[in-house]
């Protein structure tokens, strides 16, 4: 909160007091007094900030309580002197002797001043509590974009590790094709090194990403490929993290077999009331060991649950000849 704001909620909650009383005190006809309770009214409010702005921090830094105890004694012994300054200076009649007045008044002043003491100590705490919670959020929110920096780092020298050696094979075998390649993947880099920057991406630019991702891929072989890939809804006015889908998607060209006409990879994306839902399927390639171990899926699943905590669901399934994931996703 600013601190302009705070001081006025302060300002009101201590006009509380003066709003109840001075109406009354017109009613009784006590005018006359007015002058001297709002002086020693202001006076016991400033013991509250005294021993908000004092005395605690001192106690908070050196967990001192008897210190603690004897300066709050101190300044109920400096208040009463105080007030009974006041009361001579405003000519108030007091009956009974000296001792007995200031015996009268350090009790009284030990009441207020207590009770105002045990209201500073619990705002102290309320405040370090809301000053530490907000730090404590700082910081979460500090470690989850470095970890999401970090992961979205990995994202990208594993699918161009991948990509570079399907171009280095049409390169081996004098492919045409391997200048195509190449245009492709910088199209698809231009993406990955400023569209991925921002925290979201409109869907469409993610799927068009997929197919260009998905052409690139086909580059690699002579033979044909037979992976479905169909999008239906409204794809222009969702938005979702970047390079999400994508790891899906290479998994597919990673680990499975595209080249049987009867049993094809197919991958659904659905948009439908702010919800997105995908699916893909393809039959496992287990001739292809891949010795340096995937770390496309695994990062997905680590972003989901930074990035959509509780508004998403991804489960897979793994029968031995095919491998299949479903992912749920509530976009808002």
């Amino acid at each position: 909160m600013k601190r302009w704001k705070l001081a006025l909620w302060h300002i009101a909650v201590w006009c509380i007091a003066p709003a109840a009383v001075l109406p009354a005190m017109y009613r009784w006809n006590a005018t006359s007094a007015i002058p001297y309770w709002l002086t020693v009214y202001l006076i016991y409010i400033s013991s509250f900030y005294v021993s908000y702005y004092w005395v605690l921090p001192g106690w908070v830094k050196r967990r001192n309580t008897f210190r603690l105890l004897v300066n709050w004694l101190g300044l109920i012994l400096i208040y009463t002197a105080i007030l009974l300054f006041l009361i001579y200076l405003f000519r108030v009649h007091q009956r009974g002797s000296l001792p007995f007045n200031i015996l009268k008044f350090f009790i009284i002043s030990c009441t207020y001043m207590c009770i105002l003491f045990l209201l500073s100590l619990a705002y102290r705490f309320a405040m370090d509590w809301f000053r530490n919670d907000r730090i404590r959020q700082q910081l979460e929110n500090q470690n989850l974009k470095t970890e999401l920096a970090f992961l979205k780092s990995q994202i990208n020298p594993h699918f161009l590790f991948n990509t570079l050696n399907s171009i280095y094979v049409l390169a081996y075998q004098r492919s045409g094709l391997a200048a195509d390649a190449v245009m492709k993947l910088s199209a698809i880099m231009q993406y990955m090194l400023y569209e991925s920057n921002h925290e979201q991406v409109p869907l469409a630019k993610e799927i068009n990403y997929i197919y260009q991702f998905m052409a690139l891929q086909r580059l690699r072989t002579s033979e044909q490929l037979f992976f479905d890939l169909s999008v239906t809804g409204d794809t222009e006015s969702c938005v979702v993290a970047p390079l999400l889908l994508v790891p899906f998607i290479e998994n597919v060209f990673k680990h499975g077999i595209l080249n049987n006409k009867e049993d094809p990879a197919i991958a659904r994306l659905e948009i439908s009331k702010e919800q997105l839902i995908f699916s893909c399927r393809n039959r496992i390639n287990h001739s292809q060991k891949d010795t340096t171990g995937g770390i496309g899926l695994v990062n997905v699943r680590r972003r989901l649950e930074l990035l959509y905590p509780g508004r998403h669901q991804l489960s897979e399934m793994n029968d031995g000849n095919h491998y299949s994931v479903h992912l749920t996703l509530q976009l808002s």
